[in-house]
């Protein structure tokens, strides 16, 4: 089941899964903390998504309008940390499924 699906299921009543949801929260917290680089006071907010969309093969960069915008010291490997630690936030196969279509 999706994280989509548990919501839907959880807001229907689910207490079961509210209950997982809830016990998940911190990790989605720490997920968005390094993809939008809040200790770096979100310098690397815009490269972190496209960080993240790269290494799905939508972009071939991280690259930003503002040639001065860039991801943080260390803000990949962050990255690469919460994509580990919580493989339940990670989409890459819905992706990879669809990603021939995509990039016509």
């Amino acid at each position: 089941m999706n994280t989509f699906e548990e919501v839907r299921r959880a807001w229907a009543g689910d207490d079961e899964v509210l209950r997982s949801l809830l016990a998940r929260a911190a990790d989605l917290t720490d997920a968005n903390g390094a993809v939008f680089d809040v200790a770096n006071g979100f310098h690397g907010c815009i490269a972190g998504v496209h960080e993240v969309l790269r290494g799905q093969g939508l972009l071939a960069g991280t690259w930003c309008l503002n040639p001065d915008e860039g991801l943080s010291l260390g803000q990949a490997e962050e990255i690469a940390r919460v994509r580990a630690a919580y493989p339940w936030l990670v989409d890459d196969d819905f992706v990879a499924a669809h990603l021939d279509d995509w990039m016509r």
